[in-house]
């Protein structure tokens, strides 16, 4: 049973024996005037304790097996699952239901309706429009009588257009909300995919990557320096270290570190990892049963509106009752119920801006809607004034300002910049696809370890939902058409290399032992490869590494030119930096190359952590240059921005010559 349906029997017995029911007869308040109260759907010990149906951190690598049989998990290699298959995936999303919490509840269009009339200033002439009726009443007077119906016509009409505005102003909110969908990475029928996280079931097997998030609670059955931020759901800021191994079953799931959470965070490394849980049956779907009615802080404007109708109302009390003070004595008390009806009607009418509600109410509906078409979403439309009030924007750069279409553009080795494609060093006949033998050292060097040390791959157009269009502005356009999977930059690479050599028999002769992912700490991306077997259970490795290039240049001591290796000096270092601040004063991105080779245990199990293999005295090969374009309205943008006032800042961890470069250019 789950945790939303426990309960105690003896605290329901003495919850019920002391509920007494109100009398018929005594006034309530209207459900939707009260003040929601948080309170927990269970008693407190039961209610918290998240990890009570948990017990897939104790399971080894068997028992997943055995229960995920339909799953397609390679138990001596989880790298090579094969996962569900989509027939199956489908028949379980319709039986569970989608990978999805339960959303807000959405306000009807007649409690919107009503809602409009609960508006301090319409309640206001409300009450004024009542005193009118009872003047008329009093005096049948068909003056009066008319007053009351165009105050309440007028009022009526007022909440009718408030009414249309913010109902089409929720519709913009909720339809760019369906365009939001999340993605993830799920191997089915035996290859990755990327599908939406609504359509993740129990027993799918997921990819979890360096910058994505969790989409479902998951057992890790493989990793490679995994590192998740669980913040949201433990409070911890730290990243956490994570395992494949089972642990003794008096470990929950929060100190085993083998379930990733859904919305969990991956900030190193990579793992595989089987679904366990989705939808409200995750941990961050029982912490949101475990919160019903949490109130939410009024905008500034809500807080302005709210004091400027007060204002209203105590002056149009006090001038009323001044008004009728006066009247009183100059009509010598006569009529007292028409002089206090009229005093206040006149004052209520003169000082009351009738027009404000619909008018604001339209305004933000407006905004609102140019907000959508430049895809800009506002969670609560009553902050529109506050957006107005910045004087501060912190932009993300890739995606954000710039195309997110990365493309070599140049390369460079020691004393030589090369622009664009490279100089074979022997010619091909047509349809013959080229190899490293056909280009000379380094550069053969350089589409080496550009080809090996890469972790993207390209993928048939069935494999990814994605849109994949792209655009680029230099002579490379048809490579682009090729859809790939990966990081952009690796992305870029692949593609430059694919288009000089045959990178997938490149890639098959290597035989990678080990791979540490790329990272923002590290800055590099480093894979052993083996390539002999030698005597006495020795085995010769080659070490390919890439990664920003001011970092590789430090972990290496020789430098590889067109006639041999040479060591690093000043004057090495002269050539390099000037190669270096070259292609960062024309806005790219300098991706470094190195590699080594070196002997050890034919069967070694390598670590970083370990330092069980060689990461300095490197040989560095050259390196690549990338451009990532700004968008053609980035700089119309910035120029607005800044005109109104508005400081606009980058956030980035790209060298600052780069960086330098985009923010003079815009």
């Amino acid at each position: 049973m789950g945790l939303r349906y426990r309960r105690n029997d003896d605290n329901s017995k003495k919850n019920k024996s002391k509920y007494k029911p109100d009398a018929p007869w005594k006034p309530r308040l209207p459900k939707f005037l009260k003040k929601k109260k948080i309170v927990p759907k269970q008693d407190e010990e039961s209610a918290r304790n998240l990890s009570a149906n948990f017990c897939e951190q104790t399971w080894d690598l068997d028992k997943i097996v055995t229960h995920h049989s339909e799953s397609g998990i390679d138990l001596k290699n989880p790298q090579k699952s094969t996962g569900m298959s989509s027939g199956r995936a489908g028949e379980q999303l319709l039986k569970l239901g989608p990978n999805a919490l339960p959303k807000q509840k959405e306000i009807s269009d007649i409690a919107l309706f009503l809602k409009q009339f609960l508006n301090l200033l319409w309640v206001l002439l409300l009450v004024t429009d009542a005193l009118s009726l009872i003047a008329f009443i009093s005096n049948r007077s068909l003056t009066q009588l008319w007053v009351t119906l165009i105050i309440f016509v007028m009022i009526f009409g007022m909440c009718c257009i408030s009414f249309l505005h913010e109902r089409e102003a929720l519709k913009i909110v909720r339809g760019f909300a369906n365009l939001l969908p999340d993605q993830c990475l799920v191997v089915r029928d035996g290859r990755e995919q990327s599908i939406s996280a609504e359509e993740l079931v129990v027993g799918d097997v997921i990819i979890i990557k360096n910058g994505t998030r969790v989409p479902a609670d998951a057992r890790v059955i493989y990793c490679s320096q995994l590192k998740l931020e669980t913040s949201s759901i433990t409070g911890e800021a730290e990243p956490v270290e994570y395992q494949w191994e089972a642990v003794a079953e008096n470990v929950t799931i929060f100190d085993a570190h083998n379930v990733a959470f859904n919305g969990s965070l991956c900030v190193d490394g990579e793992g595989i990892a089987v679904v366990i849980r989705t939808g409200t049956n995750t941990v961050i779907g029982q912490i949101a049963h475990l919160t019903t009615g949490q109130t939410t802080n009024k905008s500034q404007l809500e807080i302005q509106m709210f004091r400027f109708v007060i204002f209203l109302i105590v002056g149009a009390s006090i001038l009323g009752l001044t008004v009728f003070i006066i009247g009183g004595f100059v009509h010598k008390w006569q009529n007292v119920i028409q002089l206090l009806c009229n005093g206040f009607l006149v004052c209520a009418i003169g000082l009351v801006p009738v027009g404000m509600p619909a008018t604001v109410t339209s305004i933000i509906a407006l905004v609102a809607k140019r907000l959508a078409k430049k895809n800009v979403f506002l969670k609560r439309l009553d902050i529109v004034e506050a957006l107005g009030s910045v004087n501060i924007i912190a932009s993300d750069k890739t995606g954000t300002l710039t195309k997110n279409v990365m493309t070599v553009t140049d390369t460079w080795y020691y004393d030589e910049f090369v622009n664009g494609r490279p100089d074979r060093q022997t010619t091909t006949t047509p349809g013959q696809s080229s190899s490293l033998k056909n280009f000379a050292s380094p550069m053969s060097d350089m589409l080496e370890v550009m080809t090996v040390c890469n972790a993207s791959k390209f993928v048939q157009p069935d494999e990814i939902s994605i849109d994949m269009k792209t655009e680029s502005t230099i002579d490379m356009e048809k490579q682009m058409d090729k859809p790939a999977m990966g990081a952009p930059s690796e992305v870029a690479m692949l593609r430059y290399a694919d288009g000089l050599i045959n990178i997938d028999v490149l890639r098959k002769s290597y035989h990678i032992v080990f791979e540490i992912p790329f990272n923002s700490k590290r800055k590099w991306h480093l894979m052993i490869a083996k390539l002999r077997t030698m005597d006495n259970d020795q085995a010769e490795y080659k070490l390919f590494i890439k990664g920003a290039s001011e970092i590789l240049i430090k972990m290496c001591s020789q430098m590889l030119t067109k006639d041999d290796h040479i060591e690093i000096t000043g004057e090495t270092m002269d050539k390099f930096h000037t190669a270096y601040e070259t292609f960062g004063s024309n806005g790219r991105r300098v991706i470094g190359f190195a590699y080594t080779t070196f002997v050890a245990e034919d069967k070694m199990e390598f670590d970083l952590e370990k330092n069980n293999f060689p990461i300095d005295d490197l040989t560095f090969v050259g390196v690549c240059a990338i451009m990532d374009p700004p968008r053609d309205e980035t700089a119309i943008a910035v120029d607005q921005c800044r005109s109104a006032g508005i400081k606009v800042f980058m956030v980035t961890g790209c060298p600052w010559q780069d960086e330098g470069l985009r923010s003079s250019s815009w």
